[in-house]
């Protein structure tokens, strides 16, 4: 949407108007222009859901989005395995837009993201770098391109695998995950800079802490957590930038852990599992910007329509919610854990364009909300020197 700009004639500008019935008429004009700011469709908004095949508008097709100034924005990225690469989408979109990012926390496939992310210079660096490992994980994790070739689409415009395919797949997927953890060591190793983390704009992770009992035998260790778990035992959300080197990396690992595929982590003498295991409000780690990084904007990814966002104390922050306009979880019983463990590159690519569509929808959506609210602004900034203007011009003089 083009900007509002003042175009009227400088005869009809407030300061050079010499009587009283010009005011009035230019008043009038004014509040008829701003009835029609607000009741007519100043720019189309984009649909909630475009269609798979249908590309965003070129870069240099869309209005540039108005600057945050110097506005401290923060990024979340929630945690869902497989699922992650629809954040990938949502990074391309926001370096496009040239957004600078001033700290990131994530959880479980998020943490990894935001990592790679936080370690490079800025956003556009560090999508390219994410982009880099989504690419190379897909491809070395066991599946070929192409592998679901001929698979109908679903609404998301991935391969739409039956419950018959998802559990011939199943276990295929778990134990080639549980054989890559050396890969995925040394993807991390490759792609999360650590020294520029301990050096660079901050890093929060969530995790969830194991109890120590070493007394205890392993099953009963197990059957504990488990308890735990089913208790509502809470996650932790970590500051990465003050550890050493390796235990940055060690905490990136332990968010994305998951339970009987990777092995915990140690960080700092405590041994954490996945953070997606936390109650529900800590797997979206807001609280970490709320509380700790006063960042006036937070941009909150998530990968599922009803996830819960943990509540935070009462102050300016805004929050803009990304989430995705059509299911990302396979249907049927076993769609859940195929979401979770299906890296093929395929789904991966089909995320990440449903992400970069979903965050050009919400910024359009947005833009057309300012681009009204600073029509109104202007219109009404107007009006008052108007009227100002109106109760400061003298009155004739009273008849003797």
């Amino acid at each position: 949407m083009t900007e509002a700009r003042d175009t009227e004639d400088p005869a009809e500008d407030p300061e050079d108007l010499s009587s009283a019935q010009e005011i009035a008429r230019t008043f009038a004009g004014w509040a008829a222009r701003a009835d029609g700011v607000a009741a007519g469709p100043a720019t189309p908004v984009p649909r909630a859901r475009p269609a798979p095949e249908e590309p965003c508008p070129a870069p240099a097709a869309r209005p540039a989005f108005p600057s945050p100034g110097s506005l401290r924005i923060g990024l979340v990225l929630a945690g869902g395995g497989a699922k992650g690469a629809y954040e990938l989408g949502v990074c391309d979109y926001l370096a496009e837009m040239g957004l600078e990012i001033a700290a990131i926390a994530g959880t479980s496939i998020g943490a990894l993201n935001g990592a790679v992310l936080v370690g490079a210079p800025d956003l556009r660096t560090g999508t390219r770098r994410l982009a880099g490992f989504w690419e190379r994980f897909s491809t070395r994790s066991g599946v070929t391109p192409f592998a679901d070739q001929g698979l109908p689409l679903d609404e998301a415009g991935a391969a739409a695998e039956g419950t018959g395919r998802q559990a011939r797949l199943l276990a295929p997927r778990l134990l080639g995950l549980r054989r890559r953890i050396g890969l995925l060591e040394e993807l991390v190793g490759e792609a999360v800079d650590a020294a520029a983390i301990r050096a660079g704009r901050p890093l929060w992770v969530a995790a969830y802490p194991l109890v120590r009992t070493p007394a205890l035998p392993v099953r009963l260790r197990h059957l504990m957590e488990v308890l735990r778990w089913l208790g509502g035992a809470k996650g932790a959300i970590l500051r990465l930038n003050g550890l050493p080197e390796h235990q940055i990396r060690e905490a990136v690992l332990a968010s994305a852990a998951l339970p009987f595929i990777f092995p915990s982590r140690v960080v700092d003498g405590c041994a954490y599992l996945d953070g997606g295991l936390g109650g529900p409000g800590d797997r979206t780690p807001v609280r970490a910007f709320a509380e700790q990084e006063h960042c006036e904007v937070v941009v909150v990814v998530h990968l599922h329509p009803d996830a819960v966002v943990s509540s935070h104390p009462a102050g300016p922050v805004t929050r803009i919610d990304i989430r995705p306009s059509v299911p990302i979880i396979p249907p049927g019983p076993l769609g859940p854990l195929t979401g979770l463990l299906s890296f093929s590159p395929d789904r991966v690519q089909a995320l990440r364009r449903l992400g970069y569509r979903d965050a050009w929808v919400r910024f359009e959506e947005l833009r057309h909300l300012l681009g009204v609210h600073n029509s109104l602004s202007q219109a009404e900034t107007r009006m008052l020197a108007a009227f100002q203007r109106l109760c400061d011009a003298p009155r004739p003089a009273a008849p003797s």
